[in-house]
C-alpha cells in the first residue's frame, strides 16, 4: 500500500501499534503528538520492534487549538484518528473530557476535508454503545446501539468518547461523506505494551497483577487484542465495505475475575497476589466514593454483555484474537518491562 496517513497521538498505546501497522504495509506516516519529548521515544520503541521508521515523521498539535491541523492534513490520503484523554481517575463533572475528545474529532476531520483526504478512521469504543438503564441481564448491544447520554450514570469518558463519535457522523453526514469514515469500537484492548508509557489499560492490568485486587468486582467486558484493533485501522482504509460502518473488534466477554484466572495460570509466579473470589457489589459503590477509577465500572456490576462481532470479521477479512492471548500478552509485557 502507498500514500500519507495523518495518524493522531502517535506515543500512545494503541496508535503506536497502529504506526507498526502502517509502516509494515508501506504507508508513509505523519504522527501527531501532543509534547515532543515523546518523538525520540515512540521513534526507538518502532525502531525496537524491527520497524523501518524511513517514512515517519512527527508534527507537534494540540487538540484543543486550531492551529496546525490544516498544514498536517495537506497532502494526506488518509487520517487515522487515534488521540482521545482515557484518564483512570473519574471526575465528577461529566463533560469534563469532551472538549478534547469531541472538539479535537472535528478539528481533525474538518482539516482533512478541507484537505480532500480520501478516507478517516476514527477510533471509538463500545463505550458508545452498551451503556442505559433498564437493560435486561445478559444484555446484547450492536453496531446500531448507541450510550444514553441522558442517564446520570454515565460517566465522563463513556459521555466524552459517545459525543466524539456521534459528532464525527454528524459532520460526515452533512457534507454527504458518510461513507468515507469508519469507526472502530473496541472493548477492554490489551496486548503487549511496547514501552513504559503508562496507558489506563496498562494501569488496571498493572493494578491485578501487583495485587491491588484483594477481589475481583463482578464487571465483565469484551476484550480486544491490540493488534486486531491495528489491524482494523489499516484494513478500513481500502476497504469499501468498511465505509460508513462501526465495526465492532474484539473477541469473548470476560469478568475480572476470568482474566485474573488467565493471568494466574500462565503467570504462576504471580498467582498469590491475584484475586481469588469477587467483591459484593456494594463494596466496590463504597470503594468508588474513595477510588473513583473504580466509578467507572459501577453502572454495570454484575450485568454480563453480549454482542456478535463476526460482521466485523467478516468485512475485514481477519479472525480476532482469543481473549486469553490478549490477557497474557499484555500480563508477559508488564514483567518485561519491570512494571509487575
Amino acid at each position: 500500500m502507498s500514500g500519507k496517513v495523518l495518524l493522531t497521538g502517535i506515543s500512545g498505546f494503541v496508535a503506536k501499534h497502529v504506526a507498526i501497522e502502517l509502516l509494515n504495509s508501506g504507508y508513509e506516516v505523519l504522527g501527531t503528538v501532543r509534547n515532543s519529548s515523546s518523538i525520540d521515544q515512540t521513534k526507538k520503541t518502532l525502531e525496537e520492534n524491527n520497524v523501518s521508521t524511513e517514512k515517519l515523521s512527527f508534527v507537534k498539535l494540540d487538540l484543543l487549538k486550531d492551529e496546525g491541523w490544516n498544514e498536517a492534513a495537506e497532502g494526506c490520503k488518509y487520517i487515522i484518528h487515534v488521540a482521545s484523554p482515557f484518564p483512570l481517575k473519574v471526575s465528577n463533572d461529566r463533560e469534563s473530557l469532551t472538549p478534547a475528545a469531541k472538539d479535537g474529532t472535528l478539528r481533525v476531520l474538518n482539516a482533512g476535508i478541507n484537505a480532500e483526504v480520501e478516507h478517516f478512521v476514527k477510533t471509538s469504543s463500545i463505550v458508545c454503545m452498551f451503556r442505559k438503564p433498564n437493560r435486561s441481564n445478559p444484555y446484547t448491544f450492536g453496531e446500531n446501539d448507541w450510550t444514553d447520554l441522558e442517564w446520570d450514570k454515565t460517566t465522563d469518558y463513556f459521555v466524552s468518547k459517545t459525543r466524539a463519535e456521534k459528532a464525527a457522523w454528524d459532520l460526515m453526514k452533512s457534507k454527504g461523506l458518510k461513507n468515507s469514515l469508519t469507526c472502530i469500537n473496541p472493548g477492554f484492548v490489551l496486548g503487549d505494551f511496547l514501552n513504559e508509557k503508562t496507558s489506563t489499560s496498562m494501569e488496571y492490568a498493572k493494578q491485578l497483577l501487583q495485587g491491588k485486587y484483594p477481589a475481583a468486582p463482578k464487571f465483565s467486558v469484551m476484550i480486544s487484542h491490540v493488534k486486531d484493533v491495528a489491524k482494523a485501522h489499516v484494513l478500513s482504509l481500502s476497504n469499501k465495505k468498511a465505509g460508513g460502518r462501526r465495526l465492532i473488534v474484539g473477541s469473548e466477554v470476560r469478568s475480572i475475575l476470568e482474566l485474573s484466572k488467565i493471568m494466574a495460570k500462565n503467570i504462576p509466579s504471580h498467582a498469590k497476589k491475584l484475586p481469588k473470589r469477587e467483591l459484593p457489589n456494594f463494596m466496590v459503590k463504597l470503594i468508588s466514593y474513595i477510588d473513583t477509577s473504580a466509578k467507572t465500572m459501577v453502572p454495570d456490576l454484575g450485568l454480563k454483555m453480549q454482542t456478535d462481532q463476526t460482521y466485523a470479521e467478516d468485512i475485514l477479512q481477519i479472525k480476532f484474537t482469543a481473549s486469553e492471548i490478549a490477557v497474557v500478552d499484555a500480563a508477559k509485557s508488564l514483567i518485561r518491562l519491570n512494571l509487575a
